[in-house]
């Protein structure tokens, strides 16, 4: 027998990840009932992966992300969690965290603010009266609960409670409906990495970003950095697909350093051509991510000067999804309007990671520098036509060039924090998330150390 229980709130954050999380900690800290409903049985999405953090220094390597932000890495770096920012020819900076911590650092975080979260527990649906959302029901465990809150945050990463209430929305690029690949990524250990950068210092031709903007992105940058990002080995790639050895549509290997040790990311496997928001091609992509790591991890053995002995340490626990739904806000930010004077009046977060688009359907990438940082407007986290409900980390209200950019985890961080402070002022007025006073949110956001 099912069971059915109510829970009443002030703010109910639907998803636990980069957008999530800190919209519920801020809203927590700002002294209202927050419940954080998250499927799996951790918090922190993609941040559970492995995967470095992008966005945290802009390209002239200045800091562009505080509050909760850098909150989370100090606490991962009182734990050995961190390691720091390191500045990146190619990707402005790259942060190292480890997922393992980062769960606990974010549990650490949620109990301290009073924040109840709801463990392996899916959207079920949403109800909505006059325009606006009432209710979410959640399903965990045999157990319906209907969570009626006084304002809602999606912190899902495709938008599912916003889906689900009705809200506007298109999916993938702009123009085609193509969605960015996603990546199943994993760790291994037992390498020898100045092996590796010998070969590569002896094989100029196994660099893959030649352009202009990645002067210094070489060997002497790898060995001194610390925390830093990989991307080569591309005639390596070439010579392993002549011989039937690799599949993956992908051209260049991608590893990134993590604070442990012995131990790097992998950031390599390609799934192309699939909405991940639908569940039958996210299990299909889960399916092709596995065995892409089964194939990656022989041909690291196989042909990779370094990584003979190379053995997998983890699989991420979940699919790297870098496109789904993008929702239609109050305001929607365009490459054309990052930078006009309107959307620095308006910014709530700032974005310093450059335009990173993958392409869904080959092995290409378009990346243009961001110079500086550009700012979010709050109407881009409020959906045109339904009140109640505020749109957090990838689901915002942009165009393709800005999302490309505002995608990563950095700036979704800031989003949700965000989120979460909008959503406390406007259960404290009794107004309309569409009505907070952008000047006022802006100055509590400083008061916290956010950064636009």
């Amino acid at each position: 027998m099912k069971k059915v229980q109510t829970k009443t709130c002030d703010v109910a954050v639907i998803g636990g990840g980069p957008g999530g999380l800190p919209a519920a900690i801020r809203a927590a800290r700002m002294g209202k009932k927050t419940i954080l409903v998250e499927r799996n049985s951790f918090l922190g999405g993609t941040a559970a992966s492995g995967l470095g953090i992008l966005g945290y220094l802009d390209r002239q390597g200045r800091k562009a992300l505080g509050g909760i932000a850098q909150e989370l890495i100090d606490r991962l770096t009182g734990y050995g969690g961190a390691i720091g920012h390191y500045p990146c020819p190619v990707h402005n900076s790259i942060t190292p965290i480890s997922p393992d911590w980062f769960k606990i650092v974010a549990v650490e975080m949620c109990r301290e603010a009073g924040v109840e979260v709801l463990f392996n527990s899916e959207l079920l649906d949403a109800t909505i009266e006059n325009g606006r959302v009432v209710c979410a029901e959640v399903y965990g465990k045999c157990t319906r609960t209907l969570i009626e809150a006084k304002v809602y945050i999606d912190g899902t990463g495709d938008g599912d409670l916003a889906y689900m209430a009705g809200a506007r929305y298109m999916s993938g690029q702009d123009g085609t409906g193509i969605m960015q690949p996603c990546t199943l990524m994993f760790t291994v250990t037992n390498y020898n990495l100045e092996k590796f950068l010998d070969f590569a210092e002896q094989s100029p031709e196994n660099f893959g970003i030649k352009e202009d903007y990645a002067k210094g992105y070489d060997p002497t940058f790898f060995r001194a950095s610390r925390g830093h990002c990989f991307i080569g080995m591309d005639e390596l790639i070439k010579k392993a697909k002549a011989k039937g050895d690799f599949h993956v549509p992908r051209n260049q290997f991608i590893h990134i350093t993590t604070p442990v040790d012995g131990m790097l990311a992998i950031n390599t496997s390609r799934i192309i051509e699939i909405d991940a928001s639908d569940p039958y091609q996210l299990s299909k992509g889960l399916e092709e991510g596995y065995l892409q790591v089964r194939e990656l991890m022989a041909f690291m053995n196989k042909y990779l000067p370094g990584f003979e002995q190379a053995q997998l340490a983890g699989i991420s626990p979940t699919l790297g999804v870098r496109e789904t739904r993008h929702f239609v806000g109050v305001k929607r930010l365009t490459h054309e309007t990052m930078y006009a004077p309107e959307t620095k009046r308006e910014a709530v977060a700032q974005s310093a990671y450059n335009i990173d688009i993958h392409s869904g359907v080959k092995d290409h990438i378009d990346l243009t520098p961001v110079a500086e940082p550009f700012g979010i407007p709050y109407g881009c986290l409020v959906p045109e036509s339904l009140n109640g409900l505020l749109l957090s980390g990838r689901t915002i209200s942009v165009d393709t060039q800005v999302f490309a950019s505002a995608r990563v985890m950095g700036p979704c961080i800031a989003v949700g924090e965000a989120a979460g402070t909008a959503a406390a002022m406007s259960v404290d007025k009794g107004i309309e998330l569409r009505d907070v006073d952008v000047g006022a949110l802006r100055a509590t956001l400083r008061e916290n150390g956010n950064l636009f």
